[in-house]
């Protein structure tokens, strides 16, 4: 999933700014379950996050 920079501050100006990390290469938002890492990419902010949450959903899911 990727952003530009302004859609990315205008969601995490949503959220409380104790959980945002913030530097010049990524973000860090830190979130109950797992951390979600964005990094710059040209114009863009991308993360896994998504990826990585349905495949956790995925593999909880097999072992029912």
């Amino acid at each position: 999933m990727c952003l530009t920079t302004e859609a990315l501050m205008l969601f995490l100006s949503l959220l409380p700014q104790e959980i945002v990390d913030i530097s010049d290469e990524r973000i860090v938002v830190r979130a109950e379950v797992r951390d979600a890492v964005w990094q710059v990419k040209g114009d863009e902010w991308c993360t896994q996050a998504p990826k990585i949450d349905a495949a956790f959903r995925l593999r909880q899911g097999s072992d029912a």
